[in-house]
């Protein structure tokens, strides 16, 4: 799962690469999660949502709203 922001509607999009492809993002990422099972299996076997959660609260906040301030910089120009 990719969230990005759309230059061309100026709004976020969620983004899926399926199966090992290259999704097509059409637009500047700012979280990124790993859903594929090499992502995740070591540490938590067939628990996904363990590891989810774990995502989530190691996720920095901070780093994520700069990188929508300077996506919506770029969108601005």
């Amino acid at each position: 799962m990719i969230l990005a922001y759309n230059l061309h509607t100026r709004s976020l999009h969620n983004y899926w690469a399926w199966d090992h492809m290259h999704g097509a993002v059409t637009g500047m990422p700012i979280l990124a999660l790993d859903m594929y099972e090499h992502s995740f299996h070591m540490d938590y076997g067939t628990q996904a949502a363990k590891y989810i959660d774990a995502w989530f609260r190691n996720l920095d906040w901070q780093a994520a709203d700069r990188r929508y301030a300077q996506v919506i910089a770029v969108g601005a120009t």
